[in-house]
């Protein structure tokens, strides 16, 4: 979904050079339902569309219960607009202008990891993960919370690496499969994300940043 026809039509071009089979709408309201179809296996979406904006495409598609990968592409750039996307559930963010060669780099990783997950239970402290349920849990006092995403992505990254500093890009990397320092502060939102949740749940664990470097997640006194 873009609202420039040229872009739309590079963006095509492009993405059916490399293998892709791409449907092109420059609408939000039609954008929202192709979407919402069940057919892809990944959207691009524009911010600033007529009838429903992105953020409106957005809301809408994750309030339908649709779990389709979501990439927006945007010209805004403000740390807030990221956040914005990310709160309703977009996989990634990607603004322009942009390299092609990236973009595609982008939507190959979010497709691959559309794969099943292993499933596992991790724990730390007084937090479980059970990424088949989607849940974070207290085992101590029972309450739990749903999570999935790149949140339940980064939070069993951490429950893997516990007590280790781990490098904003290696988090990057590992997480959205691209290396940018453009795009470290990804890995803030989502960690100040983490952050809410173990305060709503009353965890005995913290994720520290390490100035300069990136972020330790360690159990908590």
């Amino acid at each position: 979904m873009e609202d420039s026809l040229r872009l739309a039509d590079t963006l095509s071009e492009a993405l059916s050079k490399a293998g892709y089979t791409v449907d092109v709408v420059n609408d939000g309201r039609d954008g929202y339902e192709n979407a919402v179809s069940g057919i892809y296996d990944i959207v691009i979406l524009d911010l600033m569309l007529p009838t429903m904006n992105g953020y409106e495409v957005l809301s809408a598609v994750r309030r339908d219960g649709q779990e389709v990968p979501v990439l927006i592409l945007t010209a805004k750039t403000e740390l807030e607009d990221k956040v914005e996307g990310f709160t309703l559930g977009a996989d990634d963010y990607v603004t322009k202008p942009f390299e092609m060669r990236e973009l595609l780099m982008r939507i190959q990783a979010i497709v691959r990891r559309r794969s099943p997950q292993e499933i596992i239970s991790l724990r730390a402290g007084n937090l479980e993960l059970n990424t088949m349920a989607c849940e974070m849990k207290n085992s101590e006092s029972g309450r739990a919370m749903q999570i999935a995403g790149k949140e339940m992505q980064l939070l069993e990254f951490f429950l893997l690496n516990q007590n280790q500093v781990l490098e904003k890009e290696q988090i990057a990397t590992k997480i959205w499969g691209y290396e940018s320092s453009a795009e470290y502060n990804n890995v803030e939102v989502y960690v100040s994300f983490l952050r809410k949740k173990f305060k709503n749940l009353h965890v005995n664990v913290g994720i520290r940043a390490v100035r300069g470097i990136g972020y330790i997640f360690e159990e908590t006194i």
